[in-house]
């Protein structure tokens, strides 16, 4: 239980080179990394880049069962895209579409792992100072990235939860009731962050 908790949001304790860095630089790499994987489009490209990710979080000593987590949760993702492509293109588009996700996915991951998100609000929050000139507010931008953010493993453990409902219930092979309750609960934790903020006083 402690592990699930901590991948919803809570950094693995530690103190490797990636916890030492500072967050806008883990933050401008997982950026980086999606521009490199956006760009080539590549499955090649992508298992580097896999690759690459793994070896980072293991030479900062972070659990690989908690860095791979996302990716066991939503297996069933890549599946259906590898099918969908499979069918209406071939399964080299499948494929790279599906290591893409991953690779994204895993970084976004690692960067969690190693982050809180206290100091990602502290990073969005000045990211989004100049924006201020325009009329925004750098306060309430930078909440929203942070929201943003912890909304990714909260999403990946409600499809792991879905998936595992589905599967006591003899329907592991239908989609309709793995993405339903998907959907459901991540409507439900967008209302229930809604009305939290609200209560606050953040519209």
């Amino acid at each position: 239980m402690r592990q699930r908790q901590q991948f919803l949001g809570r950094m693995v304790p530690g103190d490797g080179w990636m916890h030492r860095l500072r967050p806008g630089w883990k933050l401008g790499g997982v950026a980086a990394l999606s521009v490199v994987v956006l760009l080539f489009r590549a499955a090649g490209v992508n298992a580097v880049l896999l690759a690459v990710v793994l070896l980072a979080a293991v030479t900062a000593r972070v659990p690989l069962r908690n860095a791979l987590a996302p990716l066991l949760r939503i297996w069933f993702v890549f599946a259906a895209v590898a099918l969908i492509h499979l069918v209406l293109t071939d399964w080299e588009t499948g494929l790279r579409v599906a290591s893409t996700i991953a690779v994204c996915l895993l970084a976004a991951s690692l960067l969690m792992l190693t982050t809180s998100v206290a100091q990602l609000l502290t990073v969005f929050r000045t990211l989004a100072a100049p924006l201020r000139w325009v009329g925004a507010d750098p306060e309430r931008v930078g909440l929203a990235a942070a929201l943003m953010v912890r909304s990714l493993p909260v999403v990946a453990d409600l499809a792991r939860v879905s998936g595992d409902s589905a599967r006591a219930r003899g329907l592991e092979r239908n989609l309709r009731a793995r993405t339903v309750p998907l959907v459901l609960g991540a409507v439900k934790h967008a209302q229930d962050t809604g009305r939290a903020l609200e209560a606050r006083g953040l519209e």
